[in-house]
């Protein structure tokens, strides 16, 4: 009489990767952390990790890691200090028996970084091994950015939208100064920032009366050409804000920076008074329990239960 064999069965835990562009500045930390704190408080119970999607931020703190006391000394987390990439982070999950999976990139739009992270994730998703037990991943899936992306499940616009409606204090700090509001993003010298465009447009219509504008660090409209379109109408003041999730290398260098070549020194040059905001978005718990709602939604799309 032949013997059954006892079906053999994977540990399947379930976790929530953190897909973030990463910063090289400590103080920026915060905003990042912020975000997991506001995950946490919707998804509990789950567990939440960080990644970093930049080469180069990455190899930042690659050669910090020579000196980590240091860091650590400045309240930099050794998750922070010894931060993966997208690869490593998804290695150490599946090593620990999480093998479904949540990547939530917190990328503002639908860049290279986001694009990059897409191919990776769907390399993942097109592993088969011959015994499908010991498949690596019960469900690897991803979700969507800040400004939200192309497909049939979710519109877009609606994802705009949800963004928009969080400024109205830089909108009442603006006609306080009688100033335009600008917004600096980080862009991208070769992939379309029409996310951004359509923001600005959103921006706009909620907000009447009040001047707004988004820039981009790469790409366009660049500076001189905000810068233009600002002294065109007459403004003689600025609030100026970076539309990122921190405020790192860009903001204190090509936003904020006391140089002619920065934004903030374009304006002055030009006879505007200058005012910062030198906050990044994900420091905004409303603006961080977006990518919780983004979570519990590709969660819902994907017949996975958070709870």
């Amino acid at each position: 009489m032949a013997k059954h064999r006892k079906k053999r069965k994977q540990i399947n835990k379930r976790a929530i990767l953190l897909a973030h562009f990463g910063t090289t500045y400590p103080s920026a930390l915060p905003s990042l952390e912020n975000i997991r704190a506001q995950v946490r408080a919707q998804v509990p119970g789950i567990e939440v990790r960080h990644c970093f999607t930049s080469n180069m931020i990455r190899n930042f703190w690659s050669a910090r890691r020579r000196n980590p006391q240091k860091w650590l000394d400045q309240g930099v987390s050794e998750e922070f200090l010894y931060v993966q990439g997208f690869l490593g982070a998804i290695g150490n999950l599946q090593d620990a028996n999480y093998r479904t999976i949540i990547v939530q990139p917190t990328h503002m739009y639908h860049g290279e970084q986001f694009e990059d992270l897409k191919s990776y994730v769907s390399a993942l998703q097109s592993i088969r091994t011959i015994k499908r037990v010991w498949s690596p991943f019960d469900k690897v899936v991803l979700s969507r950015p800040a400004l939200g992306t192309w497909g049939l499940e979710h519109d877009y616009a609606e994802d705009i939208e949800e963004v928009a409606a969080l400024f109205e204090d830089d909108v009442e700090r603006a006609r306080q100064l009688d100033a335009a509001l600008v917004y600096v993003a980080h862009g991208n010298d070769f992939f379309s920032s029409g996310a951004f465009n359509e923001a600005g447009d959103v921006m706009r219509r909620r907000y009447p009366g009040a001047e707004i504008h988004i820039g981009m660090v790469e790409g366009r409209p660049d500076v001189e050409e905000i810068v233009d379109k600002v002294t065109a109408n007459g403004r003689k003041a600025v609030l100026l804000r970076p539309f990122m999730i921190t405020a790192g290398d860009h903001a204190h260098k090509d936003i904020a920076a006391d140089e002619p070549d920065s934004w903030k020194g374009a304006f002055e040059l030009a006879g505007c008074r200058v005012e910062t905001r030198m906050e990044g978005l994900g420091s905004d718990n409303r603006f961080a329990s977006i990518f919780a709602r983004r979570i519990l939604e590709t969660a819902e799309d994907h017949g996975i239960d958070l709870f």
